[in-house]
């Protein structure tokens, strides 16, 4: 009797049933709940412009991997991702691209959010350039540059209870963690290489999730094209 009543809650309340036990209120892994980004890239000058576009991202559900509870999510663009949540925090353990028939796990711990909300918590992930290019080489786009391809970035807590507003509405009590890199470019201005920095900004509220990103990548040089991404959240459910 107990059994049939558990199977009717489920059927009643799915997300309840496809959540994680040690769900994080600012990184919802439930099935089902989706979101949708305008993205924005502000192209710098020369050649100034800007592209535009839309992400969303759904969460499938539970989807162990590699004999451990994980939670897929999608894109629609085709690329997944396999994240746990403990008591490290929440964290991604795999990828998969869209155009790879297969995942791969995270060489390491690719933490989005920690367990320890303070400002005294750092943490690091590897990550490439986004979008910043080159004009007259091939590829053009640096994240395909070897060097490139394993960047470092510092992750830490700016601020807490911050209250953030984006098309999809006005949210309060919000994380705001800032990430910091550093890639070695040629600097025109001053005529020689240097380290430039590289910076991401990312606001995660409560029961929603990530609601605002920007992510800075310098044009040093006419040869380059750099400039702001901006993602700003239109739509959740």
């Amino acid at each position: 009797m107990r059994r049939i009543f558990t199977i009717l809650l489920c059927s009643v309340f799915v997300t309840a049933c496809d959540t994680p036990e040690r769900e994080n209120k600012f990184f919802p892994l439930a099935e089902g709940k989706s979101w949708t980004y305008a993205v924005e890239t502000a192209f710098d000058e020369p050649e100034p412009r800007t592209d535009k576009s839309k992400l969303t991202i759904t969460n499938m559900g539970r989807s162990d991997f590699d004999g451990k509870e994980t939670w897929r999510r999608r894109s629609d663009t085709g690329n997944e991702y396999w994240l746990r949540t403990d008591e490290k925090g929440v964290y991604r353990v795999a990828s998969k691209n869209a155009t790879s028939k297969k995942s791969y796990l995270d060489a390491n711990i690719r933490t989005v959010i920690p367990a320890n909300l303070t400002k005294e918590e750092k943490w690091s992930i590897s990550t490439v350039p986004y979008f910043l290019r080159r004009r007259n080489e091939w590829p053009p786009e640096f994240k395909y540059v070897d060097k490139y391809r394993d960047v470092t970035m510092n992750f830490a807590i700016e601020a807490m209870n911050q209250t953030v507003t984006v098309p999809a509405g006005k949210f309060t009590g919000c994380l705001f963690i800032v990430g910091r890199a550093e890639i070695n470019l040629w600097v025109e201005s001053a005529n020689t290489y240097k380290d430039m920095p590289m910076i991401t900004r990312e606001w995660y509220c409560p029961e929603v999730g990530l609601v605002q990103l920007e992510r800075e990548e310098p044009t040093t040089a006419r040869f380059f094209q750099g400039g702001v991404m901006r993602m700003k959240l239109i739509q959740f459910n």
